[in-house]
């Protein structure tokens, strides 16, 4: 027989007005405001459990992640049949970064009561951020149909279906949406991303209007610009897409921090860290099977992994941040920065740090003899990698650079790759990668395999037979049908692989002289 839950008691109705009061801060996310009346209630009540939840929403809110985690466990613990708090726990739980935890939380608060739609959505949500495209569909799912008109909920569905390579049910999704309302910013730009549909003139006719409505606010603009940008490029619209994606550079580029000498800075004392000789490693063979491909985004990565995929005795990992994590905690037990503690790891060390990623990476490559992992900016740890997983293969992507360049810009990455909306940083990021790049080379001879995008395009089986060698892996026809491979795909190109390899003119031919700012950045000196 369960126990009945705790009774409360109410607030008084001078804490009542001061929660209130600091409810209406949060919801406006006005965070300081709301720190007085919630103290000035908390000291009439103290430990109360409406105040407490108030309290858990202020520090998440602030970005306290873990005062958040602690207030809302300790009420989840109280009140452990409370589905409201299992879903703030697992929301607080997600912004830490804990996803596991986050997922379980929310999958529990879905047992209390099904039809919690935020539990629902914020299940969705987090298995789409874990990898998991299916788990996440079949949430989302699950909260269309508590609320089948629910916006977020049908967009990031859209997104799901798409990486599971379902593009014409994530069009028609995305379709229903904008038919009902055709103002939805997110989900033009998730139409605008889908890369599989061909805007008319009544798309770009609506979204233009859209873009210039006043009302809009500044993210909104920002994502839309870029869609627009899409759109309009896809259209032959070429001199009103360079304008739009300059417009939405220059306006994100005022959001984010990034300090390009300062990433220069840091691969030079990398590549000087590693100069030495490496320790004497009895185990060449650790790694065996793992595959990290590396570079710039947007440089036919995703096409070289799907290729890859394709192989029957090759699992692809997709985007992942394993060594990154692996170098992080390291960097935390000896309390000095990567690279600066490299000179004092010996190979015992680095053997240790090589079984830390294939622990990790085994949650997640399967059972087959060889794995990818895509995480672009490993051509930053190279010299990590080598010492950790000496028996790893390393695959190169390369694309036209100014092709490359042009890809990056017109592109919204989000939160992330914060070097690509200003052309001069991202060249200063593709110089760093290219010299880097040549530093392993001629440290490893033979080690890294050069995969060149537009080689590929125009030798297909050549070239893929050259992957496919270089990775240790016997030739299978499967891989030059990579486009019908079963896989979920997570990155921006998760559309175009679905398709067989299409020879095209290069992009920066059309564009011309408009892409000069690029083409500046790209001889500058540096």
């Amino acid at each position: 027989m369960n126990a009945a839950p705790p009774v409360i008691a109410p607030l008084s109705p001078s804490a009542a007005a001061l929660a209130r009061s600091a409810q209406q801060a949060i919801e406006r996310g006005a965070w300081d405001e709301a720190v007085q009346p919630l103290n000035g209630a908390l000291a009439l009540q103290p430990g109360h459990p409406q105040l407490l939840r108030l309290s858990g929403l202020l520090e998440q809110g602030r970005g306290n992640l873990a005062n958040a985690v602690g207030l809302f466990a300790h009420l989840h613990r109280s009140f452990p049949q409370d589905a409201a708090l299992a879903n703030h726990l697992g929301a607080a739980l997600a912004l830490a970064g804990r996803m596991d935890a986050a997922i379980e939380a929310f999958r529990r608060a879905l047992e209390l009561d099904p039809a919690l739609l935020d539990a629902a959505y914020n299940l969705g949500r987090a298995l789409d951020l874990r990898g998991d495209a299916a788990a996440a569909c079949a949430a989302l799912e699950h909260a269309l149909r508590i609320d089948p008109h629910h916006p977020p909920a049908r967009v990031l569905r859209a997104e799901s279906l798409k990486k599971l390579g379902r593009l014409a049910e994530a069009e028609q999704a995305l379709r229903a949406l904008l038919h009902e309302d055709p103002g939805a910013v997110a989900a033009w730009v998730a139409l605008a991303n889908l890369r599989a549909f061909a805007p008319d003139g009544a798309d770009l006719a609506a979204v233009g209007r859209l873009y210039a409505d006043p009302r809009l606010d500044e993210t909104q603009r920002i994502d839309l610009g870029f869609a627009y940008g899409s759109m309009l490029e896809a259209a032959g619209r070429y001199a009103e897409a360079f304008d739009a994606v300059q417009a939405a550079n220059a306006a994100k580029r005022r959001r984010v921090r990034w300090d390009a000498a300062a990433v220069s800075a840091l691969v030079d004392d990398i590549l000087a860290a590693f100069a030495p000789p490496a320790p004497a490693d009895a185990d060449a063979t650790r790694g065996h099977g793992a595959i990290f491909l590396v570079g710039m985004p947007r440089s036919g990565s995703t096409l070289a992994e799907q290729i890859l995929a394709a192989h029957p005795d090759v699992s692809g990992g997709g985007e992942r941040e394993d060594v990154v994590h692996v170098l992080h905690q390291e960097s935390a037990r000896r309390g000095r920065r990567f690279p600066a503690w490299v000179a004092e790891a010996d190979a015992a060390d680095w053997r240790r740090l090589g079984e830390q990623y294939l622990q990790r990476s085994a949650a997640w490559r399967g059972d087959r003899a060889h794995f990818t992992d895509k995480t672009l900016t490993n051509w930053q740890t190279l010299g990590a990698i080598a010492r950790m997983l000496p028996g790893a293969r390393i695959v190169h992507c390369v694309r036209d650079p100014l092709e490359t360049l042009w890809s990056c810009y017109k592109h919204h990455f989000g939160e992330a790759q914060f070097f690509t909306y200003d052309p001069a940083e991202l060249a200063a990021f593709l110089r760093d990668c290219t010299r880097a790049m040549r530093t392993w080379d001629a440290r490893h001879p033979g080690w890294i395999h050069r995969h060149d995008h537009e080689a590929l395009l125009a030798q297909p089986e050549a070239r893929t037979r050259a992957l496919l060698d270089a990775c240790g892996l016997a030739f299978d026809a499967a891989c030059l049908r990579f486009h019908e491979a079963r896989r979920e795909v997570h990155t921006a190109s998760a559309a175009q692989v679905r398709r067989p390899l299409q020879r095209r003119v290069p992009l920066a031919e059309r564009y011309g002289a408009l892409l000069d700012p690029l083409r500046r950045a790209l001889d500058a000196p540096g």
